[in-house]
């Protein structure tokens, strides 16, 4: 039976894949007001956002199963009302310890939520029409951080941080309501046998298709590569070549713009290539880059241009890993898409966020620490590219657009 995805459903897929990176950055500017508010140091304030991006892990591994058990949009449902709940305890909160706790709260709703979106994409399209689905929900992904910082800069002048929480936690709750109301409109779920059978083997059966895993190695790493830039930046930019702050957002858009470009240009080789023949190329590239990053960093390390064009040839071609990557691993799970999206998403968080820190902790004086795990995250990152098993289908792709058969969903 042919499935589609109907432009509502588009539209929830797409907010609710913007909820985490407002989550993560629309309160930064708020951070040392939050800090002398609740009596606390900056840095245990500072802290939230690591707390956030492992509680998004959590959540992950809870509600991929779940969802493969109950049905995507009633546990999306459930992880944004959870979202909600933990932004508005966080609005009220009045001591770090139990901003940590509503942050954790927060952050597994979020990533109970989020894990639905590649089991939704899998459940409905295959290959290339899976890639370009992917390709626009990180197309979003990464638009939204560039918005987020002025947002809750201006809800913060207007009207205090504690409305930066509340407007997500009713964002949250206006989504959940919507994901609740499009279930209800679905007549055509399947039976609970059928979603019972789709639950068993767990992520052991997941882990089993190791055909796939080097999809995963590809897509987790090249997060973890883009992450360290992101975590290490301001030590680079600001520390190292004590440029300004308004000068390291402005070098910072280059990134954004290089990866939207990459984005759009794998979109359009899409209709001519497949997802696993752009990821080999697309980790290719970026290793290419890192090493004239290494090159750079080598014989003119105090050149501020050439470091920061090495960076953006780095971090552009994430533009074009992360869709096919992740349409190329979940082309092989149809029954536990969940599982298998919760699996995906938890290794790119948890090694993200260790390859990452490793790199600011070793970055004393030098970028050697930076640039280090950088070649090595993108070099695990290709091999895992260039030694998956391609699985991609030969099935002609459903439509985008009409109304949907949710029958999986």
């Amino acid at each position: 039976m042919n499935k589609h995805i109907s432009t509502s459903l588009l539209f929830l897929l797409a907010a609710v894949s913007a909820l985490s990176p407002f989550a993560i950055d629309s309160y930064l500017s708020a951070i040392p007001i939050i800090a002398a508010e609740l009596n606390s140091d900056i840095a245990f304030v500072s802290v939230t956002v690591s707390i956030y991006i492992f509680g998004l892990a959590i959540g992950q591994l809870i509600g991929g199963p779940l969802s493969d058990r109950f049905g995507r949009l009633p546990i999306i449902g459930l992880g944004l009302f959870l979202f909600g709940l933990g932004s508005m305890l966080i609005a009220m909160t009045t001591s770090i310890e139990t901003l940590w706790l509503y942050r954790i709260i927060q952050a597994i709703g979020g990533g109970i939520s989020i894990v639905g979106i590649p089991a939704i994409i899998r459940d409905h399209t295959q290959g290339k029409e899976s890639a370009r689905l992917f390709s626009l929900i990180m197309l979003i992904s990464m638009i939204a951080p560039s918005i987020a910082p002025s947002f809750g800069t201006l809800v913060l002048k207007t009207l205090g941080w504690h409305w930066i929480f509340i407007l997500m936690a009713g964002f949250g709750v206006l989504l959940g309501l919507l994901a609740f109301k499009m279930n209800l409109k679905n007549h055509n779920n399947k039976p609970k046998e059928a979603a019972k059978e789709k639950h068993l083997g767990g992520y052991a059966a997941v882990l089993k298709q190791r055909q796939y895993m080097g999809f995963l190695l590809a897509q987790a790493f090249g997060f973890a590569m883009l992450m360290t830039f992101l975590a290490n930046a301001p030590f680079a930019y600001i520390k190292h070549f004590d440029v300004t702050e308004e000068m390291f957002s402005a070098l910072l858009i280059l990134n954004v713009v290089g990866v939207v470009t990459v984005n759009r240009l794998n979109n359009r080789l899409l209709n001519k290539y497949e997802p696993a023949a752009l990821l080999k190329a697309f980790t290719f590239m970026q290793l290419l880059a890192v090493v004239v990053l290494l090159l750079v960093t080598l014989f003119m390390p105090q050149s501020l241009l050439l470091t920061v064009a090495a960076l953006v040839l780095v971090t552009s071609p994430i533009g074009g890993i992360m869709p096919n990557s992740s349409a190329s691993f979940m082309n092989g799970f149809a029954k536990n898409a969940g599982t298998a999206a919760a699996a995906l998403g938890t290794a790119q968080y948890v090694i993200g966020a260790l390859v990452s820190a490793c790199a600011a902790l070793f970055s004393q004086d030098s970028l050697w620490a930076i640039v280090g795990m950088m070649l090595l995250a993108t070099c695990i990152s290709f091999a895992g590219a260039a030694y998956s098993k391609s699985a991609t289908s030969t099935a002609k792709p459903p439509a985008i657009g009409h109304e949907p058969e949710l029958d999986a969903v």
